[in-house]
């Protein structure tokens, strides 16, 4: 292999993809279920919680103890190299003093990894999920004392990326598509100008520059279409386009640093001219220190523009999170993340500084069983006072595999 060989999408990423989004943590070793060529993962995780402001307010504040169960199966399919997944998750929410909150979401996942050649590689997926946002959250961010349940949305993804160049080349070119498509379901005189079609596509080239180490060049365009216009907002449609440009690094697995760090600008523009266009700096950056097998910190920063959920044209957010795992023994973990953030809502008065820590121990009680304690805490400030809220969480979990 040549000493500039580029890293190999794993066969088995398509088959991983949706337990690792929601259990990467974990340290349980789930065990599968085999039928000829089918491999079947059935998992269940179980959280009991107290949360002291459940509809995250600034005053009258709401407390409750509540429970989520996620019954959660994975089938797919190894094919050599070829991988196809298809995985389907419930998440069950009660809330003990105030039912009017209980809902049930559902998701399914289909992933397939495809590799024609060594030169030629593909992935796709695709998602569909029925579920809901909380109350003092996203569109009902104002109205959780005004609305008699949590506002319901229906979301359908749809994306996937090429990569051509060998492994043994210097060069790979990896090309993405991806269009999202949110339709909410109740309470349409509020949220019927919410629903959006959001389609995306970009590309990004990798040139290795020592055996762990690739330049990269990334460029990405967004275009996001409303379905209806609010009349009674002046400024008009939040139709618009926006492109990004990054240049970075990426690093393979070393014996105590990985990651990659994006650096770029972006440029949003907007169909209507009474809302004025945006740009400015943006970044990426995911890296993982390793001084020890058994622990990890991990540094994540973010800048990037969102859809509003409220006031304003859009939402101009920079995150950073530094989580530190750390293994005591063959059995216990615990994890201690903190994150800071801004929300600059474009267009309006409003920007929020929030910040939050989690806090958890996991012992691996048997190689299918998972138990584990926690607790959360968010604050939020904004220049807007009726947005300030602070919130605690504290829970048990339990999570179990065959």
């Amino acid at each position: 292999m040549s000493p500039f060989a580029l890293k190999r999408v794993p066969a088995v990423l398509a088959a991983a993809s949706g337990a690792l989004a929601t259990s990467a943590a974990l340290a349980i070793e789930p065990a599968n279920l085999q039928t000829g060529p089918f491999y079947v993962t059935p998992t269940l995780d179980t959280d009991l919680g107290y949360t002291d402001n459940l509809y995250r307010s600034s005053s009258d504040k709401v407390s409750t103890w509540k429970s989520l169960v996620t019954p959660r199966i994975q089938a797919w399919l190894e094919n050599g190299l070829n991988t196809y997944s298809l995985t389907y998750e419930g998440d069950d929410y009660r809330y003990f003093s105030s039912h009017d909150d209980d809902f049930y979401d559902q998701t399914v996942n289909l992933d397939i990894h495809q590799e024609f050649n060594a030169r030629n590689r593909f992935n796709a997926f695709a998602e569909y999920y029925d579920g809901h946002e909380e109350r003092g959250t996203g569109v009902a961010e104002l109205a959780a004392s005004l609305l008699d349940g949590p506002v319901e949305l229906k979301r359908k993804t749809l994306g996937g990326d090429y990569i051509f160049g060998a492994v043994t080349t210097r060069g790979r070119l990896q090309l993405n598509a991806k269009t999202e498509d949110i339709v909410y379901q109740n309470f349409r005189q509020r949220t019927q100008y919410r629903d959006y079609d959001k389609g995306s596509f970009g590309g990004t080239f990798f040139w290795a520059i020592s055996p762990r180490t690739d330049i990269l060049a990334d460029l990405r365009y967004e275009d996001v279409a409303y379905a209806k216009v609010d009349p009674g907002v002046a400024s008009g449609t939040r139709d618009a386009e926006q492109w990004s440009y990054f240049l970075g690094a990426e690093w393979d697995a070393t014996a105590k640093i990985s990651g990659s760090i994006r650096l770029g600008i972006y440029d949003r523009e907007y169909d209507s001219a009474l809302r004025e266009d945006d740009d400015g700096f943006s970044w990426e950056v995911d890296v993982t220190y390793s001084p020890r097998t058994y622990s990890s910190l991990n540094l994540e920063s973010r800048r990037y523009t969102q859809e509003t959920n409220g006031l304003g044209d859009a939402v101009d957010t920079n995150e950073t999170s530094l989580t530190w795992e750390h293994d005591w023994a063959s059995r216990s973990r615990t994890t201690v993340g903190a994150y800071v953030g801004t929300d600059d809502y474009t267009g309006s008065e409003r920007e929020d500084d929030r910040w939050g820590v989690d806090l958890s121990y996991t012992y691996a009680l048997r190689r299918w069983i998972d138990l584990g304690i926690g607790y959360r805490y968010e604050d939020r400030e904004s220049d807007i006072t009726i947005f300030d809220y602070n919130r605690n969480e504290y829970y048990l979990k339990a999570e179990f595999s065959l």
